[in-house]
């Protein structure tokens, strides 16, 4: 019998496939992915099929959509309707763990099912995780450590791989890339300019909500100094995967991983006239990265152009490991067999859902929220995107002479815009949709 290949999915949260090395950026962000995509596949257009943490999340592990699985803004839970990957491959005798430190992303939002471990790093009172976390920045600041948990991540993930015996399973998600972008010096000085201080550029990447509300004007300072913090956690997280990798060698078990990186989404810095992902579904927020290492299963070096998404992980997980899976129809698809890419579909799509703006609101009395409370949802092909608004605002971008969405042609170019339109509500008519009076834990609605 064939040795059963361990799986390690790492998440990196809010991380745009633009600003990732092996992706053509100028900068070298990422030496060590650009080493996994040598080494493995790289997908060029990955689009994520949510631009908010839980329903993108939702759709990696369930291999569904937003508007299928519900996991979404407005529902803030993750019900036991399809089988995530943990379940699936705990019941092919693995066995199972997650590491988050993002709070839509664990088991209080129905994330933990088939998890045998879920290392959260918060406590089950809101009290005791903020003492412990008071007491845990405290010895950092004293100790100059500095990050949003991927330390101690790793701690944990070593800590438990020492007590397993036989084939693993772990969901790693690393929030290092997420505003306000809290890395260690080294890193967050690496890609800033030399006349801007630390501090100078953690208050300016602290005022997200104020950038995209208009309070505060994004300036060329602004931008510049916000994509330099970016560049900078992408390398600080990247020298985390790196270090998660150095133990599976350690174990010897590199080699006999199928290892995934991905994103749940990615980050406006100051496109668009925003700071974040609240808002829009442009590509900067939507277009992620997707790396699959797997030696013997997966062919190295190569970059795969056809269009893909994140609910298109899970079913290719499974077929990778053997793992059959005929009675569950997949919305994502497997996108390798017999170690050939398989061929992409037309279009892709996302889905945004009304968040919840009441905070907003208080904290922001003077922001007109009407024009961003609505829903989004977006058709993408290789050359156009049509963006439909839930109060007809729609917009349109031909993405081969306007890559970077500025001149929206949804009164220009009508035919093409109701063309796309057609697909996408013929698209909306056939898939199976999530019904609101299923039963739904109570949970807050959330907006990251």
């Amino acid at each position: 019998m064939t040795e059963r290949r361990n799986v390690v999915l790492v998440v990196l949260g809010s991380a745009r496939a633009d600003h990732l090395s092996c992706y053509g950026y100028g900068r070298a962000t990422t030496p060590f992915l650009d080493e996994v995509a040598q080494q493995g596949l790289r997908f060029h257009t990955v689009i994520s099929c949510a631009a908010a943490t839980l329903p993108a999340h939702a759709s990696l592990l369930t291999g569904f959509y937003p508007v299928t699985h519900g996991a979404t803004e407005e529902t803030g839970m993750l019900v036991g309707r399809h089988r995530t990957l943990p379940q699936w491959l705990k019941a092919a005798g693995y066995r199972t763990a997650a590491f988050s430190t993002h709070p839509d992303v664990g088991p209080d939002t129905g994330f933990a099912r088939g998890v045998d471990e879920f290392v959260t790093q918060r406590r089950h009172s809101r009290l005791a995780t903020r003492a412990v976390s008071y007491g845990r920045r405290a010895s950092d600041r004293l100790l100059r450590r500095q990050d949003a948990g991927a330390r101690r991540t790793n701690e944990a993930f070593k800590d438990w791989l020492e007590t397993v015996d036989g084939a693993y399973a772990a969901v790693v998600r690393y929030d290092d890339t997420s505003l306000p972008l809290g890395v260690p010096p080294a890193y967050a000085k690496r890609f800033l300019p030399a006349d801007v201080s630390t501090a100078r550029a953690r208050e300016l990447a602290s005022q997200a909500e104020a950038y995209t509300t208009g309070a505060v004007e994004i300036t060329r300072e602004s931008q510049t100094v916000l994509t330099g913090l970016y560049d900078g956690a992408l390398c600080y997280v990247d020298a985390r995967v790196r270090e998660l990798a150095d133990i599976l060698r350690e174990r010897g078990d590199w080699d006999r991983t199928t290892f995934v990186v991905t994103a749940d989404h990615g980050d406006h810095l100051g496109d668009h006239g925003q700071v974040g992902h609240s808002f829009g579904l442009s590509d900067a927020v939507l277009r992620i990265p997707l790396l699959i290492r797997s030696p013997s299963q997966v062919p190295q070096g190569f970059v795969v152009e056809d269009l893909a998404q994140n609910t298109d992980v899970l079913p290719t997980l499974l077929h990778l490991l053997g793992i059959s899976a005929d009675r569950e129809r997949f919305q994502g698809r497997v996108l390798l067999e017999r170690g050939r890419a398989t061929a992409g579909p037309g279009f892709v799509i996302a889905e945004r859902y009304r968040a919840d703006l009441d905070a907003l609101r208080q904290r922001c009395p003077g922001f007109d929220v009407r024009p961003v409370d609505v829903r989004l949802k977006a058709i993408r092909t290789k050359r156009d995107k049509f963006i439909w608004h839930s109060d007809e605002g729609n917009e349109l971008y031909d993405l081969s002479a306007d890559p970077d969405e500025r001149v929206n042609l949804a009164d220009t170019a009508v035919d093409r815009a109701d063309e796309l339109r057609r697909q996408l509500f013929d698209w909306l008519a056939a898939v199976d949709k999530f019904q609101a009076d299923e039963p739904v834990p109570g949970s807050p609605r959330r907006t990251r």
